[in-house]
């Protein structure tokens, strides 16, 4: 009796104690975020600061910020919900061979692009002036523009809802395409071709784009001229950066409580700032983590790529900043990136913490927009959250 209550004893603790060591190899191998953190704290010598369990203060603050918008393959023109997009347009190389000619018509031509911001069925009305001021499109902004500049002669108009890649051809004042081809053969003629502008009228309900990259699709002056009883029909194209821009404005209401709001053409962006005195200082950054939750009800991400980039601040008033890190989104919500580099330098004091800078990768294309939730909205679980491993010296 006491042999086999022996062996039943044993066979027990050898149960137990494969038990236990498939337990043991469960928990080593899938961790729970509490379990890793006690793997890196206490076994590998680091620590663990979470924004979310230990109060790190995160703020953060919009901006507005004018850019050229010359690279986009597009040039927008409408007005919606306190939006407003005019355009210049520019046309070179007119020929010097028909000075004293009589223009007998022109036209103008281009191609929706099938862009709308915000209601793609809307209508768009724009009256067009020529430009007394020569600008350079590929750096010309929006605050850099004066209404000093534009000309009073209507020299066309437009209203209409254009919904495919159909041309449009509105009648342009012949009397300034003669001026154009005379100042082309003298250019102290009087009347200078510094190009037109589109402005947007109180009939536009919405933002339309159109080509201006492509050959086939992007805008055309066509003159028919005759001289010397020779009638002939000239064309001419305003394609690529120096051709067309976009001169974009937008209202402060963009600005949304508890949120990061990035749209491109404007632009508007955000610095995200992180009180991390709770960090000790010195240490080294394993990594610095930060995740930030899009709200996809109050973003525009239809006709663009919706990624971003981070870079560390260098100056807060010019909003300048360093270097770029593109976040990754992890899902259609989730956003995440690794900024060990611009923490490790704030933690050593070799640049100042004036917080990360998020901007839209595609900035300059058109007036998409990413909203981001803030670190104030009531949901705790959709707040930016950073996480930093470290190792403290010695």
């Amino acid at each position: 009796m006491r042999k086999k209550l022996k062996f039943y004893i044993r066979a027990l603790v050898l149960i137990l104690g494969i038990g236990g060591l498939f337990v043991f190899q469960s928990c080593e191998n899938n961790p729970n975020e509490l379990g890793l953190e006690f793997i890196l704290s206490d076994t590998l010598g680091t620590k663990v600061l979470d924004s979310n369990r230990d109060t790190m203060q995160i703020t953060h603050n919009n901006y507005k910020k004018f850019i050229n918008t010359s690279a986009s393959a597009d040039f927008f023109v409408g007005k919606t919900q306190g939006y407003e997009s005019k355009a210049l347009l520019k046309f070179d190389g007119l020929s010097s061979a028909y000075q004293g000619g009589t223009v007998l018509s022109a036209t103008l031509k281009f191609h929706y692009a099938k862009y709308a911001f915000t209601d793609s069925m809307g209508s768009v009305s724009f009256n067009m002036y020529p430009l007394n001021t020569n600008y350079n499109f590929t750096t010309i902004t929006n605050d850099s523009f004066s209404t000093g500049s534009i000309g009073s002669t209507l020299i066309g108009t437009y209203t209409g809802a254009p919904t495919n890649y159909n041309e449009i051809a509105i009648p342009f004042d012949a009397q300034t395409a003669k001026n154009w081809l005379e100042y082309a053969a003298d250019t102290s003629y009087a009347a200078k071709n510094y190009g037109m502008i589109l402005m947007p009228n109180a009939s536009s309900n919405t933002i339309k784009g159109f080509s201006k990259s492509i050959d086939t699709l992007c805008p055309k002056l066509v003159i028919i001229v005759n001289k010397n009883n020779v009638t002939d029909t000239l064309t001419y194209s305003s394609i690529g950066n120096s051709g067309a821009v976009s001169l974009i404005d937008a209202p402060s209401s963009i600005y949304m409580a508890d949120r990061i709001v990035l749209q491109n053409g404007v632009m508007f962006g955000d610095i995200i700032n992180f009180n991390i005195s709770k960090l000790p200082g010195r240490v080294t950054i394993n990594q610095a983590y930060l995740k930030i939750k899009l709200d996809k009800a109050n973003s525009i991400t239809a006709y663009t790529n919706p990624g971003i980039y981070f870079a560390g601040v260098t100056d807060s008033v010019l909003k300048l900043s360093t270097g770029s890190i593109t976040a990754i989104q992890e899902d259609s919500i989730t956003y995440s990136v690794t900024l060990n580099s611009i923490f490790q330098s704030w933690n050593y004091g070799v640049v100042a913490n004036l917080g990360v800078r998020l901007f839209n990768l595609s900035e300059s294309v058109n007036l998409d927009k990413l909203v981001f939730f803030g670190p104030s909205v009531q949901d705790t679980a959709k707040r930016p959250k950073l996480i930093i491993r470290y190792t403290p010296r010695g």
